[in-house]
């Protein structure tokens, strides 16, 4: 509040000039300075000086200085920045480090940040292990061999068929060709199922590049608990809760993921 009785002082006036002054404030002082010969004058000897000033700048020091208008905004930015709290700090405050140093404050949060990131990188580790163990026994399919095959077919067509076994539908050609392609020898051949990738109740076809050798014994994940997620799979179908399309996709690009998704639990419900 600017008393009408007193004159303006002289940073009220270069706050004016310069524009600085809040709206009320600048309203006041101007409301003042039409009925005040004396601070009007002092403000346009304050505005001659400073015209004195930006001339000479320019003549003289302007060349051989850098343009201020960059450090200017630099400054303010890091001025709005200082006065923002960041969330790290928020999270010490709330959770009772405000009474603790500068440097004990820096100290706990790198700790803090290690754990999480110690932890993540064991998490993400001990997944890339599991997936590699899982690929390894055969769970996943090859998918440059397999990449899963369909024939067009309705919902309604899904709904209505018979359950039959997927593996006496299998040419036995195509059997052979799937057992060689993946190395497999005929010793071998009956610790595996060759199942379909996308099993016929859901429109997979009796393609090779719809079958693989399936392990029975694996590392939790083998051809039972895929049965499972196809019967599934197929329920959800035909009650209208999963489109077939994506059950076709969500089974064909990791039948494990799926199997996650649709019966929400990491591991084997059998095995749990």
């Amino acid at each position: 509040m600017i008393d009408s009785d007193c004159h303006l002082s002289d940073e009220v006036l270069v706050c004016l000039a310069d524009g600085e002054l809040p709206a009320r404030e600048a309203d006041e002082a101007r409301a003042h300075l039409a009925a005040c010969w004396d601070c009007r004058t002092r403000l346009g000897d304050l505005e001659s000086t400073i015209g004195a000033f930006v001339h000479a700048h320019h003549a003289d020091l302007g060349p051989r200085l850098p343009p201020a208008e960059g450090p200017r905004a630099l400054l303010k930015a890091r001025l709005r920045e200082s006065r923002r709290i960041s969330p790290l700090r928020r999270w010490l405050a709330v959770a009772g480090f405000a009474v603790i140093g500068t440097r004990w404050k820096y100290a706990l949060a790198a700790m803090l940040l290690g754990v999480l990131v110690f932890g993540g990188t064991r998490y993400r580790r001990s997944e890339q292990r599991y997936s590699l163990a899982a690929r390894k026994a055969g769970v996943f399919p090859d998918r440059a061999l397999t990449p899963g095959a369909v024939r067009s077919v309705a919902q309604q067509d899904v709904c209505t068929a018979d359950d039959n076994d997927p593996a006496s539908l299998i040419p036995a050609s195509v059997q052979q060709g799937v057992l060689r392609e993946y190395g497999i020898t005929d010793s071998r051949a009956k610790d595996y199922q060759l199942d379909y990738l996308i099993p016929p109740s859901l429109g997979g076809t009796p393609d090779i590049q719809n079958v693989w050798p399936e392990p029975y014994s694996s590392v939790g994940w083998n051809a039972h608990v895929k049965d499972e997620l196809e019967n599934r799979l197929r329920q959800l179908v035909c009650e209208g809760s999963v489109s077939l399309p994506e059950a076709q996709r969500d089974i064909s690009d990791d039948w494990t993921k799926a199997y996650k998704k649709y019966f929400h639990s990491s591991r084997p419900v059998s095995a749990l």
